[in-house]
């Protein structure tokens, strides 16, 4: 088995995650997934525990494992964290920006604006945040970020579900990307704000049509 098998099958499971494909509360047993992907379920294993690390699933016996749902007060927590962070991260980026970088943030954000599906929103979407969470510097920082990096995942799911959703985040990642090529570390700071605060908005917007999911603990 290779590495590269585990992270085949951990990817595509994400990619379901980020496209609704799978959703809270769905069951994702082993032996289907190998079956389905046509693997052995040595690699599906290990795929299931890193996404159980990563806080997407959890185990439930004998039944394997299931999708967690994060409650609203849950994801209140993760992003009053990523407001206070994130708007220092992105505008500590600016001064270090290069024109190769500027390239590069074109064509992402000309994906976040031409997406037209939920999925293609969650992947243009998912890239341009790589780009940028790519090139924090601070290491302590980065590593707080990235530990919620997951449970974006699924709050990005849900809200780009939504045809508002998907506006928000263009108009969003357009202000971002302005702010960056203009090197203007106030207006990054302040368009990450904005950005962080129009995601929440719209993700509780969502939870409120479905209360019964999403205020489900699973034990």
């Amino acid at each position: 088995m290779t590495h590269s098998l585990v992270q085949r099958v951990y990817n595509d499971l994400l990619s379901d995650l980020s496209a609704d494909r799978l959703q809270a509360g769905d069951r994702l047993v082993e032996a289907t997934i190998a079956r389905e992907r046509d693997v052995s379920r040595t690699p599906v294993r290990e795929a299931l525990g890193r996404l159980e690390n990563d806080g997407l699933i959890e185990s439930v016996q004998p039944y394997g494992h299931v999708i967690i749902t994060p409650t609203v007060e849950d994801i209140r927590e993760i992003f009053a964290i990523r407001r206070a962070l994130e708007p220092l991260a992105f505008s500590s980026l600016v001064e270090f920006a290069t024109e190769d970088d500027d390239a590069e943030l074109r064509l992402l954000l000309a994906d976040v604006q031409a997406a037209q599906t939920p999925e293609d929103a969650a992947t243009s979407n998912i890239a341009f945040r790589n780009f940028w969470m790519s090139r924090i510097q601070n290491r302590r920082l980065k590593e707080t970020l990235s530990r919620f990096h997951m449970q974006v995942h699924l709050v990005r799911a849900a809200t780009l579900k939504l045809l508002n959703g998907r506006e928000t985040a263009r108009i969003g990642a357009g202000k971002l990307a302005e702010s960056y090529w203009a090197r203007d570390k106030k207006a990054a700071q302040d368009a990450m704000t904005q950005f962080v605060d129009a995601a929440l908005v719209i993700f509780e917007a969502v939870a409120a049509e479905r209360p019964a999911v999403q205020n489900r603990r699973r034990k």
